[in-house]
């Protein structure tokens, strides 16, 4: 998924999953990539899980891997057990200055991460905002 900067501050992007039952809990991981001109004109990317009724759910987003190739990285949310549609939503931050990528979503074993978490938390609310790594 890529969310091109060229709308306005504040513009917002959707990628939702089709309604999926999960008979176990599993860890869904993610690369994403923000290009950012300087600090502070950066978007921000939430995951929300969405039950049968529409209700979402923010996810809380653990940073595994910073600095692969290219400025990318790599992060994981965990998904109970249910049945669920996984909602990404891009906003965008500064005009032609924040754009935002996202590639590689896998889901995996529960435990992923759990295992691969970093010492770097993000904000507790399950939106982390991304910002270049220099």
């Amino acid at each position: 998924m890529a969310l091109i900067s060229s709308g306005r501050r504040g513009d917002q992007v959707l990628l939702t999953s089709i309604l999926h039952e999960f008979a176990e809990p599993v860890a869904l991981t993610l690369d994403y990539l923000l290009q950012e001109d300087k600090p502070g004109t950066g978007g921000s990317l939430s995951v929300y899980l969405l039950s049968k009724q529409r209700v979402p759910m923010l996810l809380h987003f653990d940073k595994w891997i910073a600095d692969l190739e290219g400025g990318w990285q790599r992060g994981c949310v965990s998904i109970p057990k249910g049945t669920y549609q996984v909602m990404f939503l891009g906003t965008l931050g500064m005009p032609y200055r924040s754009d935002i990528y996202l590639d590689n979503v896998a889901f995996r074993q529960s435990w992923v991460c759990r295992h691969y978490q970093s010492d770097v938390k993000l904000l507790p609310t399950g939106n982390f905002i991304l910002s270049s790594t220099k």
